[in-house]
């Protein structure tokens, strides 16, 4: 066992961790406030109480500037099992209703509630249908009629509105808990890898397929998948629904491996773009690139553009933090915003990149207490609003989870 190893096992690493950060924090960074902002830029928490909304490069506003939002009463891992999340609106003049209620969440994604496209009064989530003791996705009005109900969960919508993609929260639930649910209670069939993979659902219709199996994914064989278990995660689709790009991540004996893949709605023309090393978040910049953080050879950990269907791929920027972060672009397509994962110091940070000028601009930065750690961590999942001027995202700076927004419109009228 290496020396840090052993730190990490004795009995000591909880006081030596709270040095680490005490002298990172007071010391180094001398940060003594909860938050700080860029220079004439505002921050406004949504809700006074425990509330969140989920991943990051979706947005929780309307073109009406109405929010969707969870709200929950308490902080406890794996909180679906002790409570429904209450979802919320946040209308454009700020009165707060509860719409409805899932059982299905995870502080991560929350039940990966969206607006549907185009339109500013029905909305679509996960569920947990108890009778059935499945997972289903409903679409509902903002009076809170469910006018919908598909028989799978939904991971990412078609900006069209025309189709959705679904995956396996059970498996995820097991191999990666930080993104599953917990209310399954048969269990057997969720590593046939035969019949599991990737979904299509036909929004119109109803009807879903299995278009991408995970033994599909593992012909393309590699030495480091003996032993290993499979999933897939992390799939968005690209502004004009004619591509899609995921993550296929398998841990074994040899170790933890991943691909960056696209593919077509089908399931056809499987690229893999990136493989078999470290590919985290990712975000579609148009139709045919892509931006990830990731490792290549050329560049080691960066912001990498990939253009799908080649094998180009190009640094985004030298001035890009190198280190992991949450990506989304701004719907006029001038900014990127990211963020990074708590330091020693506990700190996360918030940047805005913009493609025109080259230019990077930290906006915040957020002091995420210690208690939120593990599968309830909070990172900033930073994501536009849809007109572009405004960023939600989640911190616990003041020493509860909260969805915020800042406004940029001193930003952009300087930039």
């Amino acid at each position: 066992m290496d020396i840090k190893n052993k730190l990490r096992n004795s009995f000591l690493f909880p006081l030596l961790d709270y040095l680490r950060y005490f002298f990172k924090r007071y010391i180094i960074q001398r940060a003594y406030h909860s938050y700080r902002l860029f220079k004439g830029i505002k921050l406004k928490s949504v809700d006074d109480g425990i509330n969140f909304f989920g991943y990051y490069n979706i947005s929780p506003s309307n073109s009406n500037g109405d929010i969707l939002y969870l709200k929950v009463d308490q902080e406890n891992m794996r909180g679906s099992l002790y409570q429904p999340a209450s979802i919320m609106l946040k209308t454009v003049n700020g009165t707060i209703t509860k719409i409805t209620e899932t059982k299905a969440w995870n502080w991560q994604q929350g039940c990966m509630l969206q607006w549907l496209p185009r339109d500013n009064d029905l909305f679509i989530f996960n569920d947990y249908d108890v009778e059935n003791d499945r997972y289903i996705s409903k679409v509902a009005n903002t009076y809170g009629k469910i006018v919908r109900t598909y028989d799978r969960p939904i991971n990412n919508i078609s900006k069209l509105g025309n189709y959705a993609l679904s995956l396996n929260y059970e498996r995820l639930a097991t191999l990666r808990p930080d993104y599953g649910y917990f209310n399954i209670n048969d269990k057997k069939n969720i590593f046939k890898d035969e019949n599991d993979g990737i979904w299509y659902i036909d929004l119109q219709t109803g009807i879903s397929k299995l278009i991408i199996t995970i033994d599909q994914l593992k012909k393309v064989w590699s030495p480091t998948m003996e032993g290993a278990m499979h999933k897939v995660n992390h799939i968005d689709i690209n502004p004009s629904g004619s591509r899609f790009m995921f993550l296929h991540r398998w841990s074994g004996p040899k170790g933890r491996f991943m691909r960056l893949i696209t593919a077509n709605p089908d399931g056809g023309n499987i690229e893999i773009l990136n493989g078999d090393t470290m590919t985290s978040h990712s975000c579609w910049k148009d139709n045919n690139h892509i931006i990830s953080f990731c490792n290549t050879v050329e560049y080691g950990d960066a912001y990498m553009v990939f253009k799908d269907n080649t094998d180009k791929k190009d640094l985004l920027s030298k001035k890009l933090p190198v280190t992991d972060g949450h990506p989304s672009i701004s719907s006029n397509g001038k900014w990127l915003v990211t963020d990074t994962y708590p330091g020693a110091d506990r700190l996360s940070f918030l940047y805005v990149y913009n493609f025109l000028n080259g230019e990077l601009y930290c906006i915040g930065q957020f002091y995420q207490p210690r208690k939120y750690n593990a599968e309830k961590r909070i990172d900033l999942h930073p994501k536009w609003s849809l007109k572009g001027n405004n960023i939600f995202f989640e911190s616990g700076h003041n020493n509860k989870r909260c969805l915020y927004s800042i406004n940029l419109d001193t930003l952009l009228e300087h930039d």
